[in-house]
């Protein structure tokens, strides 16, 4: 029995819409569990109670019929912290998604001119074999070693600046670490309202660093807008993403100023002063994150390498249906360009992409995370690719790693006011 092309057709649609189908079922819902858990609840005088009065609690939403919080066990995103990797079991998954591939779609106008081009030159070799469209095919050749040189030096230097992304990131979560340690292991013994006020301030740091990354397109929650001193004009929040952070910078520098003079043994006991004084070198190693941070944003790979890039890449592949011809057969151009399209163009997209390494991924119901400016009626590229794409497909998830620390801050608060 010989099986038609349409019931190919057929099987490959059912197991490129299987995927889609899954995900489109309802998440399974579990209620948070009582008082009984390990869950850590923050004692009455504990700064957690003040540090989660500044945003609520990740993954956790408000029901609609009795206000109880609803924990979902299952995300309808892959967590950022959870370390998937892609795996080469994948392979035929991620063959049959090729059609909705995020790169597909952003390459999508360039790889179409290419695929009319080839159409036009394979029906013409067809329509009219006594014109000689061919030309020789050692201009490729010779030309391929260096394109791919181009693109290969576009994509390390793109994924040079997002591993350089990640480890600013890396060394702010490390600083608020023990800048946390430290103030509830040393500091708050002698000035325990700096102290407390001190791991507000922190806990608010990442947000105002995440607002920075996406350029300030994304919207701070009001609870955190009031710790940050107002500018004398509301609009440079936006006209200088920076400012949230060197204001909060600021303010941490000033409540270390103030733990000093509310402890009465500061100015002679030689301990504490060192203390202080470490504390206020990590608040400047915080600044020196949001600077680098900045640098990534603002510094973009130089534009005429990337145009060059492009026109080559351009030029190489509107002639190749050309020295195609006659080296295979009329129908086959238009497959050997296609496939070539995708590949090449793709290369060149990974650089683009990967380049600006800043996301701004959404986090359930958490609003100031999900929520973005908009222009012209549409969010900002750098909030539309995060909510388009899985965390680290394209980029650093900075809510994600913005949530990750603040949950650190509270729970190094929770641990200390326990303690006393």
């Amino acid at each position: 029995m010989r099986i038609s092309s349409s019931s190919y057709s057929s099987f490959y649609c059912v197991l490129l819409l299987l995927p889609a189908c899954i995900a489109a079922s309802p998440p399974q819902v579990a209620v948070a569990p009582p008082a009984t858990s390990t869950t850590m609840t923050p004692t009455k005088n504990s700064p957690l109670q003040k540090v989660q009065a500044v945003v609520p609690p990740i993954g956790t939403t408000v029901s609609s019929t009795d206000n109880s919080p609803t924990t979902y066990a299952f995300m309808k995103r892959p967590s950022a912290d959870s370390g998937m990797r892609y795996s080469s079991n994948d392979w035929f998954i991620t063959l049959l998604a090729t059609p909705t591939s995020y790169i597909l779609r952003r390459i999508g106008s360039h790889f179409l001119f290419n695929l009319m081009i080839s159409i036009a030159v394979a029906y013409a070799s067809i329509r009219y074999p006594d014109i000689n469209l061919s030309i020789p095919m050692v201009g490729h050749n010779l030309l391929g070693s260096s394109l791919g040189l181009l693109l290969s030096y576009r994509t390390n230097s793109a994924y040079a600046r997002f591993w350089e992304a990640r480890g600013y990131w890396t060394q702010c979560k490390s600083t608020c670490r023990n800048l946390a340690t430290m103030m509830q292991s040393y500091i708050s013994h002698h000035s325990p309202k700096s102290a407390e006020k001190f791991l507000v301030y922190l806990a608010a740091y990442p947000l105002a660093l995440m607002h920075l990354c996406l350029g300030g397109h994304a919207i701070l929650s009001e609870q955190v807008q009031k710790l940050i001193p107002q500018p004398a004009y509301p609009e440079q929040f936006y006209e200088s993403p920076s400012l949230p952070a060197i204001l909060l910078g600021r303010e941490l520098h000033n409540l270390l100023r103030q733990a000093a003079d509310e402890s009465p043994t500061s100015q002679r006991h030689l301990v504490e002063a060192k203390h202080l004084c470490e504390c206020s070198h990590m608040v400047d190693s915080l600044i020196s994150s949001m600077s680098s941070c900045e640098k990534i944003l603002r510094t973009p790979v130089p534009w005429t390498y990337s145009r060059h890039t492009s026109r080559f890449l351009t030029l190489w592949m509107g002639t190749l249906p050309f020295a195609l011809v006659g080296t295979v057969k009329p129908f086959m151009i238009v497959a050997v360009v296609a496939a070539t399209s995708f590949c090449m163009f793709g290369i060149e997209e990974l650089g683009h992409l990967i380049e600006q390494p800043y996301l701004g991924d959404p986090l359930g119901s958490d609003d100031m995370f999900v929520a973005g400016r908009m222009e012209n009626g549409k969010l900002t590229d750098l909030m539309e690719r995060g909510q388009k794409t899985r965390p680290y497909d394209i980029g650093i998830p900075v809510c994600s790693l913005a949530v990750q620390i603040r949950k650190e801050v509270q729970l190094i608060a929770s641990i200390g006011g326990k303690k006393h």
